[in-house]
């Protein structure tokens, strides 16, 4: 798209391959992001139903298996964080210390606030904490924060639609010209000082898409 919009070349198709790359791991690693936070959320009602079993004298093995059972229920068999707490239930029927299994459930997911939730889950476990205490109080924490991203992702869905629109004008603005006027542009496409011109404008035009995913990108 950029080689045909800024350059209107075979080869400026090809030089711009490394560029096309570098977006599509941008994109790939925004689908990540994505997918932890739902991730994150999940974890926070497994957290909830794992409160609800201790409370109601359950072990804390057995607590697992019942948040595993409503995980199930609220987002299917096949979500992977009905898998994740199915794993460390049956890691557990296996004679593997839960502790070590909740610890090998923060290694695979690789998120703060399960990693935070399992060394507070170990040191409980060490120490003959309240475990459901310690599980709310972890829950609270974790709620909060989600709270507060939810409320700025609230807050920036405006902007951020706002600039997906502003991102399509200059390529579809200098198309709609061609198109409607052929051989308007043609001293920018033909001419070294015309490619040279075109050249700057993409630089810009990337680092206006930068800075824009830099200031909508705000971490909790």
């Amino acid at each position: 798209m950029s080689a045909y919009v800024f350059y209107r070349s075979v080869l400026a198709f090809v030089l711009l391959q490394p560029l096309a790359f570098c977006l599509a791991r941008v994109i790939r690693r925004k689908e990540e992001q994505r997918k932890e936070q739902r991730l994150g959320g999940q974890f926070k009602d497994g957290l909830l139903a794992l409160a609800a079993s201790l409370r109601a004298g359950h072990s804390a093995e057995n607590a697992f298996q019942d948040a595993a059972e409503e995980l199930a229920f609220l987002y299917g068999p096949e979500e992977r964080i009905t898998c994740e707490f199915q794993r460390v239930s049956a890691r557990t029927r296996m004679n593997v210390p839960l502790e070590q299994a909740v610890r090998e459930l923060a290694d695979r997911c690789s998120l703060p606030d399960i990693r935070t939730f399992s060394e507070v889950f170990s040191a409980a476990r060490r120490t003959g904490g309240e475990l459901g205490r310690v599980i709310l109080d972890t829950v609270q924490t974790i709620a909060g924060r989600l709270e507060v991203r939810e409320e700025i992702d609230t807050m920036l869905r405006g902007k951020q639609y706002e600039q997906k629109v502003m991102r399509a004008v200059p390529p579809l603005l200098l198309i709609y010209m061609d198109l409607t006027s052929p051989g308007f542009f043609a001293v920018l496409y033909g001419t070294f000082l015309g490619r040279g011109i075109m050249t700057g404008c993409l630089a810009v035009y990337l680092t206006a898409l930068w800075l824009a995913e830099k200031i909508s990108d705000i971490r909790v």
